[in-house]
């Protein structure tokens, strides 16, 4: 049983639609994980220093991740191996690439475990000044084995989507979940914010190991001693450069975001933190699903010169994230609450942090359709050889962001302002409420981002907004009914049944998703959706019984 499990893990999954819902199935139980973690998390610190430390103590791993990691990552190496169907050549091409690799990241992390305190000090000076300072300091120095372990990982998955193999790609984010939930329960009791350090090391010593077989396997991997060949490595890291800049932009945000944060009041970087993981949920089950699932098809289409195609798959993979997206931001807001006190309401995460938690994931969600239609798009520049438009973009938008953030954070010194926003969003009684600047300007980011990216790509390629247009005014309609059906649900079991237990919001939010749901889908059913269509015919296809009994491996490439 064990066997047949690994053999459908390795096997190949073809088509765009096929391999988005392998991905976002595994991106589902990702979240699951992700957001047990997060009420054990809730339940145990509440929005608090500590936890506030552990979030801060990630700041430089993930900095340096996207430094050294993305020079090196799928998104470069996909397109390169399918220029090499000469599988020698596709070893001698690994085998530099993990040898520049290994030098860089180990000398860097040598570097950055020396500048720690020097860093940690500049960015969070009263967390690094607090009780905690040497806990804070050690966690952050062994959480630099993390981005050296994931950049391995994130070499190895080239070959793994290459080969079409996402069942084994997907399952690496559970393992990683997982790890950090069992150091948190188990290690935590006995060496404190190093314990999750543990389990979050090892989680991601679990996503390199897991593809390292199947990769050896695929005959991509030298099993000789590899050879250097430093030109291939810099001229990979050369355009691999603008996309690393990019994503440094982006991280450099979240950077100056949270020691925003910092500065006010206690647990508000928690606070951000659990509401960008909740918003992460949708935006990595959707957005992120049909992004990876179409990247090696665009990458393959656009060196084969076939532009139109190549344009058919973005337009084909939007319309899907639009469909599953909008329906979600609508759910989102009006469960708003619902959500963070079933995931995040228990011990020491009480009402208040619940009601500035859901606050701010309103704010975050409403970026969701944008986000996830940039992550598509940038995507499609990699594809097509211009990175050097996602980095623009990224860096205008960050910049812009950061200043709406400074000066929404002034604004808050109004008493006028923090009235208007606390009514908008129902915190008016709860203390903290500047700390909303921040998902406000990331959301006001996050929107500009994809308007500079789709204005760019309609110049570019043709037809993108005209390739959406029908589905972006199906999907409002149908998101603006699911909405208000929800909304109406739950004023109903309002007037039924009090929120007085765990069950109860349970309850309230299930049958109001259920309903607003199915409302959903009849209104794209009787606007004669061509994306429902296409997802039932999709399912179907999936779950039909085979003519003919065959293999684990042979069903799933059919």
């Amino acid at each position: 049983m064990i066997r047949d499990a690994l053999r459908m893990l390795r096997g190949e999954v073809r088509g765009m639609h096929a391999a988005a819902y392998v991905l976002g199935l595994s991106a589902l139980g990702s979240a699951l994980l992700a957001l047990v973690r997060d009420r054990l998390f809730a339940h145990t610190f509440g929005a608090s220093e500590m936890l506030d430390i552990y979030y801060a103590a990630f700041r430089v791993p993930d900095l340096i991740f996207v430094l050294i990691a993305s020079l090196f990552s799928a998104y470069v190496l996909i397109p390169e191996l399918a220029k090499r169907v000469d599988r020698i050549d596709a070893r001698r091409y690994l085998d530099a690439i993990f040898i520049g690799y290994g030098a860089l990241m180990l000398a860097v992390s040598a570097i950055a475990f020396v500048a720690t305190p020097y860093l940690l000090e500049a960015l969070f000076p009263e967390l690094y000044a607090g009780a905690h300072r040497e806990e804070f300091l050690l966690l952050a120095r062994m959480l630099l084995l993390q981005p050296l372990f994931l950049g391995a990982s994130n070499i190895f998955a080239a070959i793994t989507q290459h080969e079409n193999r996402y069942g084994l790609y997907a399952i690496t984010p559970l393992l990683y979940n997982a790890s950090i939930i069992v150091g948190l329960v188990l290690l935590y009791p006995q060496f404190s914010l190093l314990g999750i350090g543990i389990g979050v090391v090892v989680g991601a010593f679990l996503h390199l190991a897991v593809q390292v077989p199947a990769a050896f396997q695929s005959g991509f991997i030298n099993t000789g001693i590899p050879r250097a060949d430093f030109a291939v490595v810099w001229e990979t890291m050369r355009v691999s450069l603008p996309r690393t800049l990019a994503l440094s932009m982006g991280q450099l945000l979240i950077f100056g975001l949270l020691a925003l944060a910092g500065m006010l009041r206690e647990g508000s970087i928690a606070i951000f933190i659990f509401a960008l993981n909740l918003q992460a949920v949708p935006l990595s089950i959707i957005g992120a699903s049909y992004s990876v699932a179409a990247f090696p098809t665009l990458s393959r289409m656009f060196a084969q010169g076939d532009t139109p195609a190549f344009v058919e798959q973005v337009v084909g993979a939007a319309r899907h994230i639009i469909f599953w997206s909008a329906p979600a931001v609508a759910l989102f807001i009006v469960l708003r609450a619902h959500v963070v006190r079933v995931v995040l309401g228990s011990g020491a995460f009480d009402w208040t942090d619940t009601r500035l938690t859901a606050a701010a994931l309103a704010l975050l969600v409403t970026a969701l359709i944008p986000q996830s239609l940039s992550l598509l798009l940038v995507r499609g520049y990699y594809a097509a050889g211009r990175s050097y438009v996602p980095l623009i973009v990224t860096l205008l938008s960050s910049i812009v962001a950061y200043i709406f953030a400074l000066g929404f954070l002034g604004a808050f010194s109004f008493v006028g302002v923090v009235h208007f926003v606390g009514e908008l969003l129902r915190v008016s009684d709860v203390p903290g409420v500047e700390m909303l600047a921040l998902p406000a300007a990331y959301s006001i980011g996050m929107w500009l981002s994809f308007l500079l990216l789709t204005m760019l790509f309609e110049r570019r390629f043709q037809g993108f907004v005209r390739g959406i247009s029908r589905t972006v005014w199906e999907a409002l309609t149908a998101a603006g009914l699911a909405g208000a059906a929800a909304y109406t649900l739950l004023a109903v079991l309002g007037e039924i049944s009090p929120l007085d237990s765990l069950f109860a919001v349970l309850l309230q939010a299930s049958v109001a998703g259920v309903g607003g749901i199915l409302v959903g889908i009849m209104v794209y059913a009787f606007a004669g959706s061509q994306e429902l269509l296409e997802t039932y015919q999709t399912i179907a296809r999936r779950t039909k019984p085979a003519a003919h009994p065959g293999s684990s491996e042979e069903q799933l490439t059919q």
